[in-house]
Order: C-alpha cells, then structure tokens, then sequence
C-alpha cells in the first residue's frame, strides 16, 4: 500500500498543478475578456481629453540615461477619425518648446528655436501611426483586439486611480519596427490611459504619464493646427 502511494503522488500532484494552471489561465482570460468589454462601451462615450503630461525618454543601452519632456496633450475623437497636439514647455526642468499636432493623416512637428517645422505624411503608414496614436484614448476593447495580442496584467492603483494593466504585442509589421512591446495603464470607465509605455527594439523604451485629466470638454476649432513664427522653414516628407 506503501509503494503504490508513492506511485501515485507524482501523478497526482501533476494534475493537481495542470488543474491550478489551467484554472489560473481561464481566470485571467475572463478578467481580460471583462476589460475589453468594459473599453468597448466607455470607448463610446469618449470625445475629448486633455491633460498634462510627462514624457520620459528611458536609455538602458549602452549607458542608463533619461531625458524627461514636460506639457500638455489634447486629443479628440471627431467623425471615426482621431486628432493629437502636444505642447511640450520644458525639457530636463529647463524651458524649451516643441509642438507636435496629427490629424487628417499628417504629423507635423515644429521646433520654434530652430524655426523648423517637420511635416510626414502618414500615407500608406497611415495604420501603423494611428495604431500607436489611438492607443489609450477612446481606444475600444475591439480595436484593442484588432491590432494588438492583448494580455491582462492586473489591477492597479496608479496616481490615486484604479486601472487596469494591459500588455500589448503589436500585430501590424510596420509598427513591430519601432515597438516591441506596449503597456497600458488604462482607466477602464472612461477608456482613457494614466500611462504609457512603449519598448523599442533596441531595449530602450519611453513612458508619458497623464495628469489632471479633463474628459469630453469643448476643443478649440483650431487645436490641432500649428501656428508657426514669421520665417519658419516648412520640409515636407
């Protein structure tokens, strides 16, 4: 009786560790279902947000190093399309502007110390720029779905706010050249995300965290269109 208890503790404590797992791994798979679906109807009560933002550029190769950008962000949901304006004021907590606005499958970048201004059409592009633009604001759990492998890394409370982690493999080929991998911290009643992070083939990666967010506020007619200094070089791409 003695042996053949022994015989059977091995088996046993595999099906109870198969049993555990696959427990676990359909847990997870309903928390994640219950999030995106949770996106899937905040998304559609999402027009506007606006907030302050800090922009960390993380170097891990070949030295540590870090670069932090300081302003605000608007973006705005309008007629299935989605606009964005950063307004960055500061760099490394010294004084430095940079306007950066996308709508209308344009990406224009101004630099008023330079008087240069740096306009990309998205073009063909035009998936991979808004798979990364829309990413965490009005986003639905099914765009999610669409572009990205989606994994559910928890709950969290970041910045005083309950939001969920989700961790995202890129689908679309164009992007996996400039990102690897995202994380999300999204606040999933309002479909808008605290933070943002984006890892880079070469390991290095940047993080935006958003601050005193404002939802669903009227947005300027002219928000996303730069206003540029007399003399400004205009280089189209």
């Amino acid at each position: 009786m003695y042996r053949f208890s022994r015989v059977l503790r091995i088996p046993v404590a595999a099906c109870l560790l198969f049993l555990l797992c696959a427990t676990a791994h359909a847990k997870a798979a309903d928390d994640l279902n219950a999030a995106l679906r949770r996106l899937d109807a905040a998304a559609l009560k999402f027009k506007s947000a606006e907030a302050e933002i800090v922009w960390d550029n993380v170097q891990t190769e070949p030295l540590p190093d870090k670069d932090t950008q300081t302003g605000n962000a608007v973006f705005e949901r309008k007629g299935g399309q989605l606009s964005v304006a950063l307004h960055i004021k500061t760099e490394n907590g010294k004084p430095y502007v940079k306007e950066v606005a996308y709508t209308g499958g344009a990406l224009s970048f101004y630099e008023p110390q330079q008087k240069r201004m740096s306009v990309y059409q998205a073009g063909s592009n035009r998936a991979a720029f808004e798979t990364l633009l829309t990413l965490g604001f009005g986003a639905s759990g099914r765009d999610l779905e669409k572009a990205w492998g989606v994994s559910f890394g928890g709950i969290e409370v970041l910045n005083g706010v309950s939001v969920a982690r989700l961790e995202l493999i890129p689908k679309d080929e164009q992007v996996k050249k400039n990102v690897t991998k995202a994380i999300l911290w999204l606040n999933l009643d309002s479909a808008v995300a605290v933070r943002q992070r984006f890892l880079s083939p070469d390991g290095n990666y940047r993080e935006v965290t958003y601050k005193n967010l404002r939802l669903n506020g009227a947005v300027p007619g002219d928000a996303f269109q730069i206003h540029t200094a007399s003399g400004t070089a205009i280089q189209n791409h």
